[in-house]
């Protein structure tokens, strides 16, 4: 069975980063647009004619991370919040980043997709080729 994020954990998730990395975090839960925030909840797990509409883990995290930050979901610490909540749902389904992806890819990814230069589908394809099944 798969694990997705709550409304809460991603809250959490956001609340979080901007507390350890700095930013600032608008009471009571930073929301800057939350009717994206509920969207991507639901349409994450859809599925249609029975299939599921993001079928692979990449989809899913490709989803998380390019929704979070594409749609400016919080007021601060979007970017950070997208990477952590992808990289939270693999880890909650028994995958992660693969160790060998240096960390300067990562930001240099993460700030392609905020700058718009990137779409979902490389975003879904990004997570693909860098993420593994845990051991």
């Amino acid at each position: 069975m798969i694990r997705y994020l709550t409304k809460d954990e991603l809250i959490f998730v956001n609340k979080h980063t901007v507390s350890k990395h700095g930013g600032q975090y608008i009471l009571p839960h930073n929301f800057l647009n939350q009717g994206a925030l509920d969207y991507l909840i639901d349409i994450i797990s859809s599925e249609m004619f029975g299939e599921p509409l993001y079928p692979e883990f990449s989809d899913k995290a490709g989803l998380y991370m390019y929704n979070i930050i594409a749609n400016h979901l919080f007021s601060d610490g979007n970017k950070r919040t997208g990477l952590e909540a992808a990289i939270l749902f693999l880890d909650l389904n028994g995958y992660r980043l693969n160790k060998g992806t240096p960390k300067q890819d990562v930001y240099e990814f993460t700030i392609k997709v905020a700058s718009g230069e990137s779409s979902l589908e490389e975003c879904q394809e990004w997570f693909d080729k860098n993420m593994v099944k845990s051991i």
